[in-house]
């Protein structure tokens, strides 16, 4: 079970049942392997999940994170913007910012990449819509991520909280989702 950052383990696992129930939960699918390097980077998909504060700051925590774990990826640019934008929007549109409010980012290494955030529910349901003005501050986030995406969907309910994901392909820089060219001199 995660707690914070803390993994704690269910206790001791005794005979070959449990044996085989432990290694399969810990990603052993068929028996122990050879070293930790085997285990980290054998065959399985790389997955993680964590919990923030439903605070402003935690985005660039999110964002942090996800840069870390996808660092070497092409895609590494469009997972950090992927994660700023439905880290943002959770915070601004939901529950999460409220007193103990927190929300939940699960991004699984393969290809293609997944992410998600998961929020506390409340004030409506995100909802993909097509800017009127491209070069708007705000109001576009979604459909940006919906360009960036090979799939995209928002689950869940205001009661009980959404999740809204994302699959990206892994070896894809970031491109310009809008075709504006913008040159590094205009900015």
């Amino acid at each position: 079970m995660l707690v914070g950052s803390l993994v704690e383990h269910p206790g001791p696992v005794i005979g070959r049942r449990a044996r085989i129930r432990e290694e399969h939960r810990m990603g052993f699918k068929k028996g122990p392997l050879g070293s930790a390097g085997d285990w980290l980077w054998g065959p399985d998909e790389m997955r993680w999940r964590r919990t923030f504060s439903g605070r402003p700051d935690q985005t660039a925590s999110a964002r942090d994170f996800a840069a870390t774990l996808f660092a070497g990826a092409a895609c590494v640019d469009v997972v950090q913007f992927v994660v700023s934008e439905l880290t943002a929007n959770t915070i601004r549109h939901t529950r999460t910012c409220e007193d103990g409010g927190w929300f939940g980012l699960e991004l699984v290494y393969d290809d293609p990449a997944y992410i998600a955030v998961v929020d506390n529910g409340g004030r409506g349901i995100p909802t993909v819509k097509q800017p009127v003005d491209l070069l708007a501050t705000s109001g576009r986030g979604l459909y940006v991520v919906s360009q960036l995406a090979h799939r995209m969907g928002i689950e869940g309910s205001p009661r009980l909280g959404h999740k809204v994901w994302a699959e990206l392909d892994l070896d894809k820089p970031m491109g310009d989702p809008f075709g504006l060219e913008v040159s590094a001199a205009a900015s």
